[in-house]
């Protein structure tokens, strides 16, 4: 909603310091006046011509940084909206490869970024693992074995990995700690695999 205000107040302030403005008056060429002799009427004149074109320049440059500037958001926001279009489009092939529904978008993509270097296999594996293991749910808790996050890691095996110091319940560490666990030892040490 921020974006849309900013350009319609933009626009606005272009409507009135810009447009309006020149709407009525007639285009005069530019042209050089040498004038040799001024009376107070003609110097407070040229005075007043002068002030009000400076202050034209610098409402044209304030509308020109204003554009700018909702241009870069504008192509920021669409990014973002086309990562995210990209995130479910990815969580949504996954789900066609599997019998049950798709992770979160930002789940897909996590699992995505850990499991990708060891091929598309893994990485369908490793959705299946995660839906089977947890629902995606990064923060789920085996009450009977303790065993906790996206992937349902022991404390034992967790101690045993590389992000041993990050905590179990951080998806991203998780997926990384599962994925280092496949690559290591392979698909073996879950029982649970969709």
């Amino acid at each position: 909603m921020f974006p849309l205000f900013r350009a319609v107040l933009v626009w606005t302030v272009v409507l009135a310091a810009v447009i309006l403005p020149r709407v009525d008056t007639p285009a005069s060429p530019a042209s050089a006046v040498a004038v040799t002799q001024l009376n107070a009427y003609d110097r407070q004149s040229v005075v007043s011509q002068a002030r009000d074109q400076r202050a034209l320049i610098a409402a044209e440059a304030q509308v020109q940084s204003w554009t700018r500037e909702l241009q870069q958001g504008m192509a920021k926001y669409q990014s973002q909206q086309n990562a995210l279009a990209a995130a479910r489009a990815e969580a949504a092939s996954y789900a066609a490869l599997s019998n049950h529904a798709p992770p979160p978008p930002y789940i897909a993509k996590i699992i995505n970024a850990a499991f990708s270097p060891l091929g598309a296999r893994a990485v369908q594996w490793a959705i299946n693992v995660a839906y089977c293991e947890s629902r995606y749910h990064p923060n789920s808790v085996n009450t009977d074995s303790g065993a906790t996050g996206l992937f349902q890691f022991m404390a034992g095996t967790w101690s045993g990995t590389p992000w041993a110091s990050k905590s179990r319940f951080d998806p991203v560490a998780n997926a990384q700690a599962a994925a280092w666990l496949y690559k290591t030892y392979g698909p073996g040490r879950w029982s649970c695999q969709g």
